[in-house]
């Protein structure tokens, strides 16, 4: 064997060791490649899609029950290409804290009774799937209360003064409400994880737990989770700016089966800032600076000056439309109140609403006798949708 064969062969199986290693680290067992070829020869097929373990789904997410009652959580999943998978090799369900073993009691088949009151702080319940060397992770939060509601309802429609619009990074909190239609009598402090439908639930963040290490299975690998951001129960988070959403409350109360669900409209944010400061020999900004800022109608951006007077003097915005920035509603005091941003010294700031749909372009300048920075310039956008 020739010397560069032998270097070739050699890098080719390092490559391939090191691709099994981190599939190995994803994934939690070992996999096999086709055509990564080793000292060994070459492994065997790769697993089938169809049979594969890809995602668990638990029912009830969420439930509760009184004291005695009874409550049978299933388990089904998914292949990673999409097909119902029922069969596993095994299930394992452990509470979040041991302390929940006194307020419920579960049995290896997933039958729940409850034990004592859960109080204001209901078990979390993680539930492993294991199938063919895989595990998959879920959690199921169960309420516990002393008696039950005979005619249990549930709602989750906002208070008066509540809005149903949401802001893209913003969270908001919902207060699951279960009564007795009859007597009226209320579960106290209601904790459910949110699900979505609708055209934009791909951009809700969704309830994702951390969930403790288990044997050889790291707390990363138990994690793996496709959602987009982390919330709490009772909170709901979106990160898309424009559609709406369906959010929704599902629950076995009692062994009623019960679901509530509002539609919310995101937007963009009613608030923006956009600044500049000193970046080497130029001007900086955070990473949409020179591109794009939104806001929803009515929205305050703030601009704010992060040049000390020894390089630039001072700097000013200038809007291609001026009459478009308007006074906020504490006009400001420095850089105008309205229309173009002028002379604004270090750390100083000059708010502007600005009204009515539509793309504004502006320019920021640098004032003042410093070089390089004098007359320096650089352009933006405010889009108002």
């Amino acid at each position: 064997m020739s010397d560069s064969l032998h270097i070739s062969m050699t890098s080719s199986v390092r490559r391939c060791s090191r691709m099994l290693g981190l599939l190995s680290v994803i994934y939690g067992v070992t996999l096999f490649v086709t055509g990564c070829s080793t000292d060994k020869g070459v492994g065997p097929a790769p697993r089938s899609p169809t049979s594969t373990l890809g995602t668990i789904n638990v029912t009830p997410l969420n439930s509760i029950i009184a004291v005695g009652g009874t409550l049978q959580i299933d388990v089904s999943g998914k292949s990673i290409s999409g097909d119902p998978i029922t069969a596993f090799d095994s299930v394992l369900y452990l509470p979040l804290s041991v302390n929940d073993s006194l307020r419920i009691h579960i049995s290896p088949t997933g039958l729940i009774t409850g034990l004592s009151s859960s109080g204001t702080n209901p078990v979390r319940l993680n539930v492993f799937v294991f199938k063919d060397g895989l595990v998959r992770a879920s959690q199921a939060i169960i309420q516990v209360t002393d008696v039950p509601l005979a005619n249990p309802t549930l709602s989750i429609q906002p208070g008066p003064g509540d809005s149903t619009r949401l802001a893209i990074g913003n969270y908001a909190s919902i207060t699951p409400m279960v009564k007795d239609g009859v007597t009226n009598q209320v579960v106290d402090n209601a904790q459910f994880i949110m699900t979505y439908g609708g055209e934009q639930a791909a951009f809700m963040a969704c309830y994702k737990p951390s969930f403790p290490a288990l044997g050889k299975f790291s707390q990363i690998q138990l994690s793996m989770s496709d959602c987009a951001g982390q919330i709490d129960v009772n909170q709901i988070k979106t990160n898309g700016r424009s559609g709406t959403v369906w959010v929704i409350a599902d629950a076995s109360v009692y062994g009623h089966q019960l679901r509530d669900s509002v539609l919310y409209t995101l937007t963009n944010p009613n608030t923006a800032s956009v600044y500049a400061f000193p970046d080497n020999l130029g001007i900086g900004g955070p990473g949409t600076f020179w591109s794009t800022v939104y806001v929803s109608p009515g929205g305050i951006v703030s601009f704010q000056s992060g040049f000390p007077p020894e390089l630039g003097g001072s700097i000013s915005f200038t809007f291609d439309d001026p009459p478009q920035a308007t006074a906020a509603d504490t006009p400001s005091t420095t850089g105008g109140s309205t229309g173009n941003v002028v002379g604004l010294l270090g750390n100083e700031s000059s708010d502007r609403k600005f009204l009515n749909p539509g793309t504004y372009h502006y320019t920021v300048t640098i004032n003042g006798s410093v070089a390089p920075f004098t007359g320096a310039t650089a352009q933006g956008n405010i889009v108002v949708e």
